[in-house]
């Protein structure tokens, strides 16, 4: 950097810290910075003629703000900002080395006297911890680092590089966190997420909610969902792999509903982390459209009693009919394929969904059967398999048994499908 404009006939002694390389607007202009380190700077205005040069001194690591003019000191006001300040107009004074203020003019006072005459804030700009900010957003840095100036420093450390934005979110959760569960919960989320490749990473449940808002992630610590926090924490931060590169409402939103959703079908959560979030909730949600669809479980059971008589059991597989529309939806659900894709022919077209399950997991999904004009038209286990040997030979018996032609059916790898 350029030592142009640097004042050679200053004491540094007198100022209690080392000197450093200064800069100015021009060289026509009566400011110069005499000295500045990453929290200290010191401002020289050259005076009318006559008169002594007035030095606006700011020693943050001194915890010393004052006016010096020849020998006489006096106390900073907003007044004798804005004087000292004037000169400057609509330019701005470049403080390329001071971390906290990187550079000033009369738009800065409020700023600069906020900082100056808030213990915590000096600290805070000792420690190189109000980088990137603003007035409003120093007041709740602060309040945060009242709390924990450990917590605030392992946050800065590990996300001081995102927006400023994103950051108040990860600051506002950590501290929630720190709040409700301790300091060791708080940073395991900051290290977790100080990990992360996300391109955004924000807390709102809808885009209704304030901005910062935490709710997205704190309700799903809460009754009904009681999730547990690290568990929470891994899962949203390893979200990436799923090919989620946006923690946003759409996220927390999805989440939200998938659990609701099965506790709607089930009365109870069973699958708390989805190995594809967005592609589970979106077959739940289908499958909740069936149970909408079909308009009452007394026409549902009408229909079920047509094919009631193709129930089957041996001592490994058992054909059950169902009767209810929550039945097929948690059939759904748990295997992952979408049932609402059937509504309409299920109660207009001679569709009929039947299950297949082991005898002695009776309540168990295991494979989901399209059944139409007498003949099986589909079949398909969890995440979309096909049947497996076993499964086929039963379902071979069971045809021959009910007069109910099962050619189509596929092995596993094949191409036919509930769905």
């Amino acid at each position: 950097m350029s030592s142009q404009g640097t004042d050679s006939a200053v004491n540094i002694k007198d100022y209690l810290i080392a000197k450093s390389p200064s800069v100015h607007l021009d060289a026509a202009s009566p400011y110069k910075v005499l000295l500045q380190t990453e929290s200290d700077f010191i401002i020289s205005r050259k005076s009318r003629k006559g008169r002594a040069d007035r030095e606006l001194v700011i020693l943050i690591s001194e915890a010393l703000f004052y006016f010096k003019e020849k020998d006489k000191i006096e106390e900073i006001t907003y007044k004798g900002l804005a004087d000292f300040l004037s000169g400057l107009g609509r330019q701005r004074l470049a403080l390329e080395q001071v971390l906290w203020l990187s550079s000033l003019n009369k738009s800065d006072i409020h700023r600069l006297l906020n900082i100056i005459t808030r213990p915590a804030l000096i600290e805070m700009a000792r420690a190189n911890m109000l980088t990137q900010s603003t007035q409003a957003h120093d007041n709740w840095r602060m309040e945060h680092w009242e709390k924990s100036p450990a917590l605030y420093k392992n946050v800065y450390a590990s996300l001081s590089n995102i927006s400023p934005c994103q950051f108040q979110v990860c600051v506002n959760l950590a501290f929630e966190i720190y709040s409700r569960f301790g300091y060791g919960e708080a940073l395991y989320f900051i290290e977790a997420l100080g990990k992360s490749k996300f391109e955004q990473f924000t807390c709102e449940h809808d885009r209704r909610s304030r901005s910062g808002d935490l709710n997205g992630f704190i309700q799903l610590l809460d009754e009904p969902y009681s999730l547990e926090l690290r568990r929470l924490i891994d899962y949203t931060v390893d979200s990436y792999v799923q090919g989620i590169t946006r923690v946003n409402c759409e996220f927390w939103q999805a989440y939200e509903q998938y659990l609701a959703i099965q506790l709607r079908v089930f009365g109870e959560i069973r699958d708390k982390y989805p190995r594809y979030l967005m592609t589970a909730y979106n077959i739940a949600a289908l499958n909740i459209n069936l149970m909408e669809r079909i308009h009452s479980d007394e026409e549902f059971a009408e229909l079920a009693a047509e094919v009631r008589s193709l129930a089957y059991e041996d001592k490994l597989y058992s054909v059950i009919v169902p009767t209810t529309a929550q039945q097929l939806a948690e059939e759904g659900i748990t295997l992952g394929h979408c049932m609402g894709a059937n509504a309409e022919q299920i109660m207009s077209s001679g569709l009929h969904i039947l299950f297949l399950r082991n005898s002695n997991a009776k309540e168990t999904p295991l494979v989901t059967l399209r059944y139409s004009n007498n003949a099986i038209t589909g079949a398909e286990g969890l995440n979309r398999r096909g049947l497996t040997d076993a499964e086929r030979e039963f379902l071979e018996v069971w045809g021959r048994e009910k007069g109910v032609c099962t050619n189509s059916v596929a092995k596993e790898g094949n191409d036919v499908y509930v769905a």
